[in-house]
């Protein structure tokens, strides 16, 4: 992890969290999703710039590739199928590519450039293959597991998106589970993203709010507003979902004592998390995650207190120590756990 406090660091930690700026759940009125967007950006632009910037964006992901480059280092098959894929690039350095598609486009790597362009976003849009929203659900945290149907799931969400990928690597790729044509290479390198995605938190679980700042389910109640993924919740001197993507993993390597992803990973593996393995058909181990990330979403969420504070919402820790202790055990499970199961998934596929 990264210590220096400089506006570079605030500008790479733009270009590398998997902060979600979508357009398609910030607000149910369609005709308030542009103002909303510009709204986000520019108050998420100003906060990271004036704030002490730990960039998460590597530093999570990092941690969950280096976890799955250890343990998969013992399984020769799995190693030589990862290296015909994306020769000695390893999967702590593969992790960020998919943020990199969004926020460090590199015009040089064909890879991105190919990808990009037939998974495209356009600001203000609502595409059916766009990137972005690839890496998130938006399920209301009242639900109590994901439905494909609920309010928020989409067919190109993050739990749709790691069963295609999955399909694809596994060379079982069609016209439905792959409509814009990605390729094995970039299929691993979004799996191992989305892996860790899905175990944030707040990629998985949204908070919708009615009039004065209630927590409502949207399938219920008419009006109902989207917090953008915790974008449009001041908290903690940043955002909700910047507190879990950055200042939560700050603390995890904190109290680990760790200033690296690496050293992060080899404290974590001498130490495995609890309940990581996953039953069933790999092709349905997403919705289990998903299902098991929703309740601490939620938790996240009722810990807090909300107010309005346009054009989103303040939310409050009553004990904030506790709020952070809590979530930075939170986070330290689960970036363990998405270490440990994408290895799985590795050597499931190629065992």
């Amino acid at each position: 992890m990264s210590f220096r406090r400089s506006a570079q660091d605030a500008i790479l930690s733009i270009s590398l969290c998997s902060v979600r700026l979508h357009t398609s759940t910030m607000k149910t009125n369609p005709n308030n999703r542009g103002w909303v967007v510009r709204a986000v950006l520019l108050t998420f632009v100003a906060t990271v710039l004036v704030s002490t910037a730990f960039g998460y964006g590597p530093e999570g992901h990092q941690t969950v590739g280096a976890i799955a480059d250890k343990l998969i280092a013992n399984s020769p098959n799995t190693v030589a199928h990862v290296r015909a894929l994306i020769g000695n690039e390893t999967l702590e350095h593969a992790s960020t590519w998919a943020d990199d598609c969004k926020y460090n486009f590199n015009p040089h790597d064909h890879d991105m450039v190919a990808f990009v362009s037939a998974n495209s976003h356009v600001q203000g849009s609502n595409g059916p293959h766009d990137h972005h929203a690839y890496h998130y659900t938006d399920i209301p945290i009242q639900e109590t597991h994901y439905r494909a149907g609920s309010v928020g799931a989409k067919p190109i969400d993050v739990v749709h998106m790691l069963r295609n990928c999955i399909a694809i690597i596994e060379g079982h790729n069609n016209a439905t589970n792959n409509p814009t044509g990605i390729t094995q290479k970039t299929a691993l390198r979004l799996l191992v993203h989305y892996v860790g995605d899905i175990h944030q938190p707040l990629h998985v679980g949204t908070a919708y709010f009615g009039t004065n700042a209630q927590l409502v389910n949207p399938s219920s109640t008419t009006g109902a507003q989207a917090d953008g993924g915790g974008n449009l919740i001041e908290f903690h001197g940043t955002n909700l979902h910047v507190y879990w993507d950055t200042t939560a993993v700050q603390n995890a390597m904190a109290a680990a004592n760790v200033q690296t992803p690496r050293a992060f990973a080899r404290t974590i593996i001498r130490n495995p998390p609890p309940g990581w393995e996953t039953s069933s058909f790999i092709s349905g181990w997403a919705v289990k995650w998903a299902n098991e990330v929703l309740p601490i979403a939620t938790e996240a969420f009722n810990k807090l207190t909300f107010r309005v504070n346009p054009p989103g919402w303040s939310a409050q820790a009553s004990n904030l120590a506790a709020y952070d202790k809590w979530a930075a055990a939170q986070v330290r499970t689960e970036i363990a756990r998405a270490g440990y199961r994408l290895a799985a998934i590795l050597k499931k596929i190629w065992p």
